[in-house]
């Protein structure tokens, strides 16, 4: 987690201590919902803050222009999800909005991490 975002881990740099000090480990990681690359230095003996991923299967219930509704088949918990980043999850997602058919026996993989929800996979039957 960097700046409250969690972040996929791109490249590590370690420096040596110097006279007084200790080992800096400079880590370059790009945030999984908005992106953006982000910097962090630390002593090498620090520990970060690694967010809990929860990862579900769910079925579609419909599919906006805004959000996609999904519903847990494990919980049957329902909640909307903001459409992926990912060109080619995205075009999966608009072939089941024209196919009504096609949706109703779809899944998807999504994680649940740090408050936000992200959808990983279409599963497509």
């Amino acid at each position: 987690m960097v700046d409250d975002e969690p972040c996929l881990i791109k490249s590590t740099e370690r420096s040596k201590s110097g006279k007084h000090g200790h080992a800096k480990v400079r880590v370059i990681c790009i945030g999984m919902f908005d992106n953006n690359k982000r910097s962090l230095t630390i002593p090498s003996g620090h520990m970060c803050e690694v967010p809990e991923i929860f990862k579900g299967i769910a079925q579609i219930n419909f599919i906006e222009d805004d959000s996609i509704n999904i519903m847990n088949v494990e919980t049957y918990e329902s909640f909307d999800v903001a459409w992926p980043k990912e060109d080619k999850l995205i075009s999966k997602l608009k072939e089941l909005q024209a196919d009504q058919g096609r949706m109703s026996s779809s899944q998807i993989e999504y994680w649940q991490l740090a408050g936000k929800t992200l959808i990983n996979r279409v599963i497509i039957n």
